[in-house]
């Protein structure tokens, strides 16, 4: 049994780098105590808790709202944006708004001669944090919108090239010809 504890307690060259295991049977080598290098565990009220964003009141939360887009690139008329059912002012790029923290209803939708690009997403705001929400309306009015965490990609693509494509291939074509007999 004594040949066993030897063993374990004195290091070999197969455990360590070279040169290690003479550093550590050195009479000069003495080992940190124990508590110097241990990470105490976090609480459990502390971990991983965001610190809470500035300004907010007690208990509540942010969601901000990306609406995707610009006067140039989407419509001329700004999505209607609502959180449970309220109507709430947007433009196009973040809305930030403040509410108490739980589930929320975020709604959008785009509106020319009817409502169209609808999109709804429910949201879990906890209290002192911010929800990021992306809304994209769709490049037609015959479709409903994307909302989620993320950046969303536009519907209708498709539709609008083909749409492009009926209106200009005729005329470039119809150029052609008179260029070419008349």
């Amino acid at each position: 049994m004594a040949a066993v504890d030897d063993v374990l307690r004195s290091p070999s060259a197969s455990q360590y780098p070279a040169g290690m295991a003479d550093q550590l049977t050195h009479p000069s080598f003495t080992p940190p105590p124990a508590e110097t290098h241990l990470i105490p565990p976090p609480s459990a009220t502390t971990a991983f808790a965001p610190e809470p964003l500035p300004g907010l009141l007690p208990g509540h939360g942010l969601v901000r709202v990306n609406i995707q887009g610009s006067v140039m690139t989407s419509s001329m008329i700004v999505p209607s944006l609502m959180i449970d059912g309220r109507l709430l002012t947007s433009k196009y790029g973040v809305n930030a708004f403040q509410v108490p923290a739980g589930v929320h209803r975020v709604e959008a939708y785009a509106q020319w001669m009817r409502r169209y690009g609808q999109a709804l997403l429910d949201v879990n705001v906890p209290p002192g944090a911010a929800v990021d929400v992306f809304y994209a309306a769709p490049l037609h009015q015959f479709t409903t919108g994307n909302m989620g965490l993320t950046k969303q990609p536009r519907k209708g693509v498709a539709a609008m090239i083909l749409l492009l494509a009926l209106i200009f291939v005729p005329l470039i074509a119809a150029m052609v010809w008179a260029a070419q007999f008349g």
